[in-house]
């Protein structure tokens, strides 16, 4: 960790932020991102802030790998035949030494460092800036348990695989330290540490800010879907119905659904989006690029996955013929992210997942009635003749699983969604050199890159690489 640490120190010299929303773009650029101990005002910590989010658009992070590797490692996408961006993730031959977990797990904790600035800051704080200064601490809070929570996913096998979730997690970095060789915390300790920052973001978010930037139900939000891991349904179900009964949280229309994600705006029900204007966007770095045909097109969606879509399912519309392509590969392209630019808003969390949650956590709990009023509402929106489901037990959870894999499609859920449940990986139209993964299988994580092992000592790499 030691490298990752004095790579952002380096950073601290140097203005890093982009723009992440039109807002961004009013802020005058400054020379210098001052360390925690010279933040002094209340502005400081909203330029700070500004760099964090700027963070999370990297290619890296949620602009494209983040969200991108998970699927491809899934039953949802196959890949083209000149596929060779996170080829090696798709067949399951990566190893310590490829970029992709190099510069996941630097960039993921420089946004984590970028936070613990404006958290560990002590700023001189007046009666009229109290409540602005507690909203930027509490998206600081929560920015810093989102990092921790994606790594803790990407890097570590899923919080129901060892009793007590005692397995390896990731190192919890809460303060600067470039001497810092810090070793990886239980899976249990790490979770425990997102809980508690997010619990402290609730006391102290007190606006919504927009669809950019997190609010009071984006800290719910995450905080519903990190109890849906630890497999705590009680809290998953009241964190989630505090999200829905948000006053700023909406659900898109059936009509306005596919026209908000064909329009480069905020995702449908979008809590929190990570935001690509035109000044800020990653173009050919972008994560619609590696599946829309003016791109790369290097992926493309499985025919088990398009098989799920009714023809009267909105849903099915979210994908492009291309007669480019074609035999085992189909005709079909995914046309969720259609922008050529890369200026198409990443989801981070949307209100769709937190029914969903819900349903799941309902039906678990014994509120069959409840789950299937969640699940229709979710469901009916985007096809508005489906029937009614009148399942139960087992049958009904499969129902809520395949409702969560047609609307989180491509937004990064998949492997984990399998994980979570205990399932392997089957790909039924594989164009990938292995067609099967089964559960469990050390390869469902990332290696901890071999930088990482030879700047820390006490880092553990993960089992089978």
């Amino acid at each position: 960790m030691k490298k990752y640490i004095k790579l952002i120190a380096a950073t601290y010299l140097l203005w890093f932020c982009a723009s992440c929303s039109e807002e961004f773009l009013e802020i005058a650029p400054s020379d210098a991102l001052p360390p925690a101990e010279a933040l002094r005002t209340v502005n400081d910590m909203r330029t700070v802030l500004l760099g964090v989010y700027s963070q999370l658009q990297n290619s890296d992070y949620y602009g494209r790998y983040f969200i991108l590797v998970p699927d491809v490692m899934s039953d949802d996408v196959k890949q083209n035949a000149s596929a060779n961006r996170a080829s090696e993730w798709a067949e399951y031959n990566g190893n310590d030494l490829d970029f992709i977990p190099e510069e996941i797990w630097t960039e993921v904790y420089e946004a984590i460092n970028r936070a613990n600035t404006i958290i560990n800051a002590k700023i001189d704080i007046n009666e009229s800036t109290q409540a602005l200064a507690d909203q930027y601490l509490g998206e600081a809070y929560t920015l810093r348990a989102l990092g921790h929570f994606d790594l803790v996913r990407i890097y570590a096998q899923h919080y129901q695989f060892s009793a007590g979730a005692n397995h390896l997690g990731v190192p919890i970095v809460t303060a600067f330290d470039q001497n810092a060789e810090p070793a990886r915390a239980s899976v249990a300790e790490v979770y425990a540490a997102v809980v508690s920052d997010l619990t402290t973001a609730i006391s102290l978010l007190n606006q919504d800010r927009g669809k950019g930037f997190v609010s009071p139900a984006a800290a719910n939000a995450i905080l519903s879907r990190v109890y849906l891991y630890m497999d705590d349904m009680q809290k998953a179900a009241e964190f989630a119905t505090k999200a829905i009964d948000d006053p700023n949280t909406d659900l898109t229309s059936g009509d306005a659904y596919l026209g908000t994600w064909m329009n480069n705006s905020f995702s449908p029900d979008a809590i929190f989006d990570v935001v690509m204007t035109e000044a800020d966007n990653l173009g050919g770095d972008a994560l619609g690029r590696m599946y829309i045909n003016e791109g790369y097109g290097d992926y493309l969606p499985a025919e088990d996955l398009l098989n799920l879509l009714d023809t009267m399912d909105v849903r099915s519309q979210l994908f492009k013929e291309d007669e480019t392509i074609g035999g085992v590969y189909g005709s079909l392209r995914m046309n969720k992210f259609p922008s050529i630019t890369g200026e198409d808003h990443t989801p981070v969390i949307r209100l769709a997942e937190m029914y969903l949650i819900r349903a799941e956590a309902r039906a678990k709990l014994g509120d069959e009635a409840g789950a299937i009023e969640d699940l229709m509402t979710i469901r009916s929106r985007a096809w508005a003749s489906a029937p009614e489901v009148t399942a139960s037990g087992q049958e009904l959870l499969d129902e809520i699983a395949l409702e969560k894999r047609r609307e989180l499609m491509f937004e990064g859920h998949r492997l984990w969604e399998l994980m979570r449940h205990q399932q392997s990986v089957i790909r039924t139209d594989c164009t990938a050199p292995v067609c099967e993964i089964t559960y469990p299988n050390d390869r469902f994580v990332l290696p901890i890159p071999q930088q990482e092992l030879n700047a820390n000592p006490n880092i553990e790499q993960n089992e089978g690489y």
